[in-house]
């Protein structure tokens, strides 16, 4: 038969209860305040313990917090059976170590039956004996010092912690932390040095905070001493050890020798353990006195060494974080703005950064023209060096606008504009990139290089359109990339260019996103090789390529509308007003070909000015 107490200062609610207990078959005790129930747990030595929260003399979860710190009565399961049902109630209930906390509901008193089963078969049998032995010296006043003891305690450990909490606000420095966490370790006990070593990967930082009584011969002694201490709790040192010494400027002292004959001689060592009780570095005490650390200092520290644990484990996620940022900074800046690497440096974890989702972007390719001509005809330290200083500069134009590096293929570009962070101009962005990456080749040095008969020239394809972002690989290797039918699209208008001997060719989408602020000129509708909806193309007008003249470009606007309306002779007389304007204008020369080759073959009768092109 199991033994209950119960402990209430109502006669009224201890009859009920003792009632229906004995009921359930249990034996009953009853004590009626908190410091009967202590005296009565000594006693009698029950299996489980009913108390109310709020009674005379002593509350519930006093009595509780006593036994709980007591050894082996410790053991005995504790349930708060209260009508009060506050947070804060709860929170008492829960941090005096009680096991469970039931509301009182005289109408279902099964609530509590079914908790006091539960509770009793998760309970650990308690050695009797030594609970005997502790309680022939427990009377009252021996509760109440006991009580007084704990309290006064739990009041020093609290004061305590309320400064290590102050900490944080160092978060930022780890160094700082460090000393002000030896710092306050000096009201816990005596500390003539105290010593933080702290495990960041592979590598370890030691804190050194010695007083005025210790001279660099002792603080040198004593590093050798925790660091072999450090090893034998946190694992051996497979890194770098970063030592400093904490308090010592301007103390003539300190390099001086000992002429007392005085030593640190008494040293305890605590581990701190951070999340998960992983050990993420050690806590040495040192003191000159023999025999310094009593039970009672050793529990100090220990106490010391979990609230501080928290604190540093913070500070050196803190110092890990910013070391990555300033790595991931250094590394990506070369190719990606500092917006781009703050966005993606925000991202919470690595499942948000491997997540996709489809946005609209501008997409720009770049390549240069005849390159298998330049690498055949030139050594390879000279291609290297060409490609290293067309790269650069290239990537500082896109910077310039807002576009990341999504990848170099051999001598072509990908930029995209839109992603991770997007703007409202992602498509005007990259033609403004593009317009002034065509104007930087024009005085980009190609001195000492062989270079194919056309000089040395680029092609750029620019489209706007939704595409699929995000990190895209495997486990061991991805990329920030995008990809999907645009993509393929903007990779297409930049073939194109060599087709239609342009620099840069804009898809009707960009056309339509920049507006009036573009000069442009029509090129052609198009339907490209793995894609059935056709794309209207645009050339970007410059002064060296081009149509420059309104009145030679309103001519050029007459005759493609004459094209499309299959009007071939009068497309054909329009074309060639451009052509006394501009002799060698590429297009108005194709396109009085295609007028001619109509003329004798004509087109479908649902043409409508498109032209299928089946090559990349």
């Amino acid at each position: 038969m199991s033994k209950i107490l119960l402990v209430d200062d109502s006669a009224l609610i201890r009859g009920v209860l003792e009632t229906f207990l004995a009921s359930k078959g249990y034996e009953v005790i009853l004590a009626e305040n908190g410091l009967e129930g202590i005296l009565a747990a000594y006693r009698h030595v029950p299996d489980l313990i009913v108390t109310d929260v709020e009674m005379p003399r002593l509350q519930g979860y006093q009595m509780s917090r006593l036994l709980k710190s007591r050894r082996e009565i410790r053991k005995i399961p504790i349930i708060m059976h209260t009508s009060l049902s506050e947070d804060r109630d709860k929170f008492w209930a829960d941090s005096s170590g009680a096991e469970a906390f039931i509301t009182k509901d005289f109408d279902n008193l099964e609530a509590l039956a079914a908790q006091l089963k539960s509770s009793l078969a998760k309970a650990v049998p308690v050695d009797r004996d030594l609970i005997a032995e502790d309680a022939a010296g427990m009377g009252e006043a021996a509760a109440l010092e006991m009580l007084g003891s704990l309290f006064d305690g739990e009041l020093f450990k609290s004061t305590i912690m309320n400064e290590l909490n102050e900490v944080e606000r160092h978060i930022g420095s780890l160094s700082l932390s460090a000393a002000e966490v030896l710092k306050i370790l000096r009201k816990v006990c005596q500390v003539h040095i105290g010593v933080l070593i702290l495990r960041q990967e592979n590598d370890a930082q030691m804190y050194i905070l010695p007083s005025t009584e210790v001279v660099k011969a002792d603080v040198e002694r004593f590093q050798a001493v925790c660091l072999r201490e450090f090893e034998g709790l946190a694992g051996p040192m497979t890194g770098q050890l970063t030592a400093k010494v904490l308090g010592v400027e301007g103390r003539a002292d300190y390099e001086r020798g000992r002429i007392d004959g005085r030593r640190l001689s008494s040293l305890h060592s605590a581990e701190l353990r951070g999340k998960g009780e992983t050990v993420i570095g050690t806590l040495h005490v040192g003191n000159l006195a023999n025999n310094y650390f009593s039970e009672l200092i050793v529990g100090n520290i220990r106490s010391f060494a979990d609230g501080a644990a928290p604190v540093l484990e913070n500070a050196v996620l803190f110092r890990a974080i910013n070391e990555m940022r300033r790595k991931i900074d250094t590394m990506f800046s070369k190719f990606v703005p500092q917006e781009v690497i703050r966005e993606l440096l925000s991202r919470r974890s690595d499942t948000e950064m491997k997540i996709g989702e489809k946005r609209s972007v501008a997409i720009l390719f770049s390549d240069i023209r005849s390159f298998t001509v330049i690498s055949e005809n030139n050594s390879a330290e000279k291609i290297v060096d060409f490609l290293n200083r067309y790269f650069q500069l290239m990537v500082r134009i896109i910077r310039a606008q807002g576009g990341i590096i999504d990848k170099f293929i051999g001598d072509a570009i990908l930029a995209v504009f839109g992603a991770p962070v997007s703007y409202e101009d992602n498509a005007a962005r990259a033609v403004r990139a593009a317009v002034a990456m065509a104007e930087a080749l024009r005085d980009f040095d190609t001195s000492g290089l062989v270079l194919p008969e056309g000089g040395f020239r680029a092609g750029i394809g620019i489209h706007e359109g939704d595409v699929i972002v995000g990190n895209i690989g495997s486990e061991d290797k991805f990329d920030y990339t995008v990809i999907g039918d645009n993509v393929n699209l903007a990779s297409r208008l930049e073939g194109l260019t060599k087709h239609y001997r342009a620099t840069i060719l804009v898809s009707d989408a960009v056309r339509r996103a920049v507006g009036e602020d573009l000069r442009v000129r029509e090129v052609d509708t198009v339907r490209v090789m793995g894609r059935e909806q056709a794309t209207t193309l645009y050339s970007i007008e410059s002064a060296d390529q081009g149509l420059v003249d309104e009145a030679a470009c309103e001519v050029y606007r007459k005759a493609l509308s004459m094209y499309k309306m299959r009007n071939w002779t009068t497309a054909i007389d329009y074309f060639r007003q451009v052509l006394a304007k501009r002799s060698d204008d590429y297009l108005s020369l194709m396109y009085i070909d295609r007028c001619e080759e109509f003329a004798k073959n004509p087109p479908p009768d649902d043409w409508e000015g498109t032209i299928r092109l089946d090559f990349k």
